[in-house]
This record gives C-alpha cells, sequence and structure tokens, in this order.
C-alpha cells in the first residue's frame, strides 16, 4: 500500500518534531533533579531552568524570518546539532556562569528547531488539504515526543545516571533530521504562488512593528493562551520533581508521573476539536485554564502516585484543549498579512516568555513559602493575572469602538 505523497510529507513533519520533543522532555526531566544534586537552591535552579526560555525568546522572530521552506532543512540540521550540543555539556558542568551559557546553547538549538518545523508544518499545507488532520497529526507527534521523553529521561536518569541520560537525549535530537532527510518531496506550490510570495515581505515589514502584530485580535488571543498555558506547564516540570523526591518517590515514577501528563495531551487534543465547537475558542480557553490551575493546586498535598497520575491527568486535559484552539488560530491567520515564520515565532515567543516566567517567579516564591505552599499561591495568582489582562482588553476594545459607534 503506497502512502499518499502529502500524508508523507506530513508524516515526516510529526516525527522530526517527535524526535525533538522526546529529546526535550527527556532533558528537562533530568534538568531540575540534576541541579538539585549539585546543590542549587530553589531560586538558582528556577533561574537556570529559565535560560533556555529567555535565549529562546530573542531567537523566535529572527528564526522566523529566516525561515523558508527551501531554508528548513540546513536550519533544522543546525537547530538538533546545538541542541544536542547543549545536553552533552549539562552533566559535565557545575559552574553556574558555564550553566547559563549551556543553557543558551540549548535554548538556540530548541528555538530553531520547534520554529521551524511548526512553520514547515503549516506552510506545507496544500489547497484541499485537511488541516484539522494534517495538525493534529503534527500536535500528536509533538506532544507523543514529551510523553516518551518524560518517560525515557526518567528510566535513563535511575539507571545510566545523569551523563548517560543527558548523552542519550542528545542522541534523540539527532535522530530528528532523519525523517525530514528521507521526505524528498517538493515544496508545495503554495510557496511559488503569488499569495505566497506576497506573503513574506509582508512578514518582514509587519515584524519591524509589533505594535502592529500585538494590535491584532487573533493574535492577542494567540499570544495569551501560548504564555500562561507554559507558565503552568514549567512550573509543573519544574517544580513537581522538587516536590515528589523528598516524599521518596524516584526519578522513574517522576516521569511516569510527566508522562501522563504528555499522554494526555496527546490524546487530549483528539477531543479538543468538538470541545471548541461546543464552547467556542475563547470560552474554551478560559475554561482550560481555571481546570490547570486548580488541579496544580492539588499538588500542595502529600499525595500517593495514583493520585498525582490522575490530577496530571485532568490539568493536562485543560491544557490540551487550550493548545488545540491556539493552533487552530495560528493556521486560521491571513499569510499575506503575517508570514507563517513571523506568526509561528510569535506564538513561539509568547510560550517563551512563560517558560521564563514560570520557573523564575517559581523559585522566588517557593522560597518565600516552601514548596507545599506554593502550589497554593502560584496557579491562582497566574490565573488572576489572566484574567486582569482580559479585563484590560476588553476596555481597549470599548473605547476604540466609541469612535466608530459616534
Amino acid at each position: 500500500m503506497t502512502i499518499p505523497q502529502h500524508l508523507r510529507r506530513h508524516l515526516a513533519q510529526a516525527l522530526a518534531i517527535m524526535a525533538i520533543t522526546t529529546a526535550s522532555g527527556s532533558g528537562t526531566t533530568l534538568l531540575s533533579p540534576l541541579l538539585r544534586e549539585q546543590g542549587k537552591d530553589p531560586v538558582a535552579i528556577g533561574a537556570l531552568v529559565g535560560v533556555p526560555a529567555i535565549v529562546s525568546l530573542l531567537i523566535r522572530i529572527p528564526g522566523g524570518l529566516l525561515y523558508s521552506q527551501r531554508r528548513a532543512r540546513p536550519l533544522l540540521g543546525l537547530a538538533v546539532c546545538l541542541g544536542a550540543l547543549g545536553f552533552v555539556l549539562y552533566p559535565v558542568t557545575t559552574d553556574a556562569l558555564v550553566l547559563v551559557f549551556v543553557g543558551a546553547i540549548y535554548g538556540v538549538g530548541y528555538s530553531i528547531a520547534t520554529t521551524v518545523s511548526m512553520a514547515l508544518a503549516i506552510e506545507s499545507l496544500r489547497p484541499g488539504d485537511n488541516r484539522g488532520q494534517a495538525l493534529g497529526i503534527y500536535a500528536a507527534g509533538m506532544s507523543t515526543g514529551y510523553a516518551v521523553g518524560s518517560l525515557v529521561g526518567g528510566i535513563s536518569g535511575d539507571s545510566l545516571g545523569y551523563t548517560g541520560a543527558f548523552r542519550l537525549a542528545a542522541v534523540l535530537f539527532l535522530v530528528a533530521m532523519l525523517p525530514m532527510l528521507l521526505d524528498r518531496s517538493e515544496p508545495p506550490p503554495l510557496e511559488r504562488s503569488a499569495a505566497g510570495s506576497a506573503a513574506q515581505p509582508v512578514g518582514w515589514r509587519r515584524a519591524t512593528s509589533f505594535a502592529g502584530l500585538l494590535l491584532d485580535p487573533v493574535l492577542m488571543f494567540i499570544i495569551l493562551g501560548a504564555f500562561f498555558l507554559n507558565v503552568y506547564l514549567t512550573q509543573f516540570n519544574t517544580f513537581l520533581p522538587l516536590t515528589m523526591l523528598p516524599l521518596g518517590f524516584t526519578l522513574a515514577q517522576i516521569g511516569l508521573v510527566r508522562t501522563a501528563w504528555s499522554l494526555t495531551n496527546t490524546l487530549g487534543r483528539s477531543f479538543g476539536g468538538p470541545v471548541l465547537n461546543w464552547l467556542g475558542h475563547h470560552r474554551a480557553q478560559h475554561s482550560s485554564l481555571v481546570l490547570q490551575a486548580g488541579m496544580l493546586m492539588l499538588l500542595a498535598l502529600p499525595l500517593p502516585l495514583p493520585a498525582y497520575i490522575g490530577v496530571t491527568v485532568m490539568a493536562a486535559s485543560g491544557r490540551a484543549i487550550c493548545f488545540v484552539a491556539n493552533t487552530v488560530a495560528l493556521a486560521d491567520i491571513d499569510p499575506t498579512r503575517v508570514s507563517r515564520g513571523v506568526a509561528s515565532g510569535v506564538m513561539n515567543a509568547a510560550g517563551d516568555l512563560g517558560n521564563i516566567a514560570g520557573p523564575v517567579t517559581g523559585g522566588f516564591i517557593a522560597r518565600a513559602v516552601g514548596l507545599q505552599s506554593f502550589w497554593l499561591i502560584s496557579p491562582p495568582l497566574y490565573l488572576a493575572i489572566y484574567f486582569g489582562l482580559l479585563l484590560a482588553l476588553r476596555r481597549r476594545e470599548q473605547v476604540q469602538s466609541v469612535p466608530a459607534a459616534v
């Protein structure tokens, strides 16, 4: 049975992002326990975990501007090599300043790899392609990688030690190039079409005016969702191991809990579409963030392993729904107004801001009140900020609509 060319293209992109997120999920599962073993305090751990996100934020828009379908493979090859190098250096580095440099190397690689792969997945859609199926395959590959990576990271950390486990993650990063090298399909006609050729210059011009980008209501919806989703994700990833390890749980058990999170994301995205049709994009995003905040607060309790998994499944279900809303909104952006590369960069940059805010502010809160109280303070605090920003944006829209009504 011959697989259609368009499906081979979508599968290659899904396998590539799955390899990237498998490596990332494995490395991030190991990073905060590694830093804890080195004697770093919660503030230092939060800051060092946030370094790759800070660097990713700085690289997102330039990476999006450099993107084109013909440059995608060379950019992806450079990115995965940098990511692998960062993982090789992490376990052999103890000095805080050098760890910042290592985190920057990994951050550049991860940023370019995820920005380019998402832009390529969206731009490769041809007229007549089933966007829901294509983007669903890509999203499933992404979340499956995180699921497998968390489990691989936990098991390899227990069996191989930190050095061997990080080297395994580096190899997984390099594997991301294989599906793209094996896929020799020609770029879709969209890149050579009039609309496609006009989209890229517009993306360059609008990227020089972030005010213009931020005034786009669709982009604002994407930015808020991506930011707060990643605040909760990075706080979960960073502080869950620090919460569970003193209770006697092993790295493999922590990896199992994180795997439950990622598997739920994979499965949850399959029912994200019907939920969006039922609630609408905005209400689905609001309710899913409320669900995540409520579930994360339960981590303040000394739970048994099955309860940790149950809480994780519920929180991850909310993330899955919100992620689908953002991905569909990104695909709906008119490429003649904002290029796919720039739109992908903006979405991922908002996520990077969440990656920074989550562990860094979480570290200060955890040091001030302790890890147990941290879960009772940080999730509802960020939820209040989210709804406060929504109210501010709504007031701005009302003010702007007054002259038009007069």
